[in-house]
């Protein structure tokens, strides 16, 4: 994946990050994955794998633009996450999926 197709999939994605060689490796290196990542809907009660790559991959972009962390941290931790898929994608992919991980999202009452 690039870092243009990362940015159009993902909007909550600071756009002042663009030109960041840590951004161009994450996007490169962990694109299987984030091709999968889902937000998760707000009614969702249970999450499935596509849900929880978001939330440990994208959710730490989305902080970094509402303010909530430094530019270097946010850059040192995808940089992390970067390292940890360039060793073993497959057991970084596993890392991020808790024991029980659903089939599909499961949403609460009232939701459709």
């Amino acid at each position: 994946m690039t870092v243009d197709e990362l940015l159009a999939r993902f909007p909550e994605i600071p756009r002042d990050l663009r030109g960041e060689p840590a951004l161009a490796a994450f996007a490169e290196v962990c694109g299987p994955l984030l091709a999968q990542a889902r937000k998760p809907s707000n009614c969702a009660v249970v999450y499935e794998a596509a849900n929880h790559y978001y939330l440990k991959l994208i959710v730490p972009l989305g902080i970094y633009g509402y303010g909530l962390a430094s530019r270097e941290d946010t850059l040192a931790q995808i940089a992390a996450l970067t390292e940890q898929a360039r060793a073993d994608l497959q057991a970084f992919a596993r890392s991020l999926l808790p024991a029980e991980v659903a089939a599909q999202e499961v949403r609460g009452p009232g939701c459709g």
